[in-house]
């Protein structure tokens, strides 16, 4: 019966979640025209030169066009000379057109910068006239040709990518950084996740800033915009270019800074994976102040229109974990519950064998032997009288299921709690660690409420099992 519950549980969410992706765009059913605020192009702001700034990891294993390891949008108003600067956290949770739903750094694997500067309009609300895009070969070439950064590195950073073959090594403290080491410093994330990396990130612009506007600099940059336009692809004219480096020059200068924010939202975390759920209305709000443009009545209910969409999202988002979640717990209910059966079957078939194997002795007698011609019976055995069991220990089976080779550790946790360990080996991964007794008997229970890690416990009663529980360990094993 609480199978069939949760079957029938799983049904609902899987039915709604559907309705929900039909109605809302999801590819697999085909992606809808419309924007999620309603908004047509010539109706978002578009005040200020608006240009799509991004940071590319290329990779060259397996055909991967890599991501836009780092984001942002620089607004420059001509007249006023003011420029400022929005970074869009990589996790940020976006409607792709064309993709659906997903992380808005794989805007640009899925449709490279041009998929991504559609995506970051209808985000942000604004019109994005122009893109410029760097590698990161092309970063450490931007850095080492402007002479290399000052900059306080502000603690020990040591972290190595496997996937990417990338070592970051950095000591705490000020250093003169040239490309390589550049490179380490912006792509280096902590506990802070993308919004601490966000904070280096626009820390070290700052620098480059101040850099480019210092006179040793400017001197130079008229050779060096044509280095630099050789390590960057764009279609933003050189004139404005050099424009916008003297706008910055003059605010450096005379207006204290350069004005930078981020993404306004909050970190979920999505069938195991990490967002960022941007706040719609205060991003508009922002997007209006940054634009020096007013707030229309049409523009803010778009807005709110898109954030009541991104939460309907979420919910559904949240009702398909739930339904996986079910769903996988069922399916290593049932493997628990095959693997212990099939355990029991394959010992009570061993016990059936060497019964036989006596009966039919017992049949046979007596074997005679011959000794020096003489014949002498040989002594029949005498069956020692049953003994009480003196187990004491409660012992367990460890089958590891964690995909991490948990599995070694568990044991050894499990011995120095004094119990009887037995190795079951692996098995296919499942996400929560199990308990499963083979008896109600209240001693052994007792016991296995001492597991010194978090678990679930099931009983599911085998009076011949060679054992007195299994402990399955998941991927939540800690």
């Amino acid at each position: 019966m609480k199978k069939i519950i949760l079957l029938v549980v799983a049904a609902i969410a899987a039915a709604s979640y559907l309705a929900y992706a039909y109605m809302n765009g999801d590819p697999m059913f085909g992606t809808l025209a419309k924007t999620m605020d309603d908004l047509p192009r010539n109706e978002r702001l578009g005040s200020k030169r608006n240009i799509v700034v991004l940071g590319v990891d290329g990779r060259e294993k397996d055909d991967d066009p890599g991501r836009s390891d780092t984001l942002f949008v620089v607004m420059f108003d001509p007249k006023s000379k003011n420029v400022s600067l929005l970074s869009i956290p990589r996790d940020t949770r976006v409607r792709i057109p064309g993709h659906g739903w997903d992380k808005i750094n794989h805007a640009y694997a899925f449709g490279g910068y041009k998929l991504t500067q559609q995506t970051t309009e209808e985000l942000l609300g604004i019109q994005v006239n122009n893109y410029v895009m760097v590698d990161f070969s092309g970063f450490e070439g931007l850095i080492d040709a402007i002479g290399g950064i000052d900059i306080d590195v502000e603690k020990d950073m040591y972290y190595y990518d496997d996937w990417d073959d990338f070592l970051i090594d950095l000591s705490a403290g000020p250093q003169h950084l040239d490309g390589k080491k550049a490179i380490q410093y912006v792509r280096y994330r902590d506990e802070e996740g993308d919004i601490g990396r966000i904070k280096r990130q626009q820390k070290f612009m700052l620098a480059v800033y101040e850099k480019i506007a210092s006179a040793q600099i400017l001197t130079k940059m008229p050779g060096l915009v044509s280095e630099i336009m050789k390590m960057v692809k764009t279609d933003l004219p050189v004139s404005d270019m050099l424009a916008m480096g003297g706008a910055l020059h003059g605010m450096m200068k005379e207006q204290g800074g350069l004005q930078m924010a981020t993404v306004p939202g909050t970190p979920e975390y999505i069938d195991e994976i990490s967002y960022w759920i941007p706040d719609i209305t205060d991003l508009r709000e922002q997007m209006v102040d940054m634009q020096g443009a007013q707030m229309t009545e049409r523009y803010r209910q778009g807005a709110e229109k898109m954030e009541a969409e991104y939460k309907r999202n979420l919910i559904a988002a949240q009702e398909k974990e739930k339904q996986q979640a079910v769903e996988e717990k069922l399916k290593e209910e049932e493997q628990t519950e095959k693997k212990i059966k099939a355990e029991n079957k394959e010992k009570a078939d061993a016990e059936k064998k060497a019964k036989s194997k006596k009966s039919k002795a017992d049949e046979l007698g007596p074997v005679e032997t011959k000794t020096e011609d003489k014949m002498t019976a040989a002594p029949k055995a005498v069956k020692p009288p049953a003994k009480e069991s003196s187990r004491t220990a409660v012992s367990v089976k460890v089958v590891d299921c964690s995909g991490k080779g948990a599995g070694s550790d568990a044991a050894a946790r499990l011995a120095a709690m004094g119990f009887e360990v037995i190795d079951g080996g692996s098995d296919p991964e499942r996400a929560q660690t199990t308990v499963v007794s083979t008896t109600s008997n209240g001693r052994v229970v007792s016991k296995l409420s001492t597991v010194p890690f978090p678990y679930t416990l099931r009983i599911l009663r085998a009076d011949d099992a060679a054992y007195d529980a299994v402990i399955f360990i998941g991927k939540d094993y800690q």
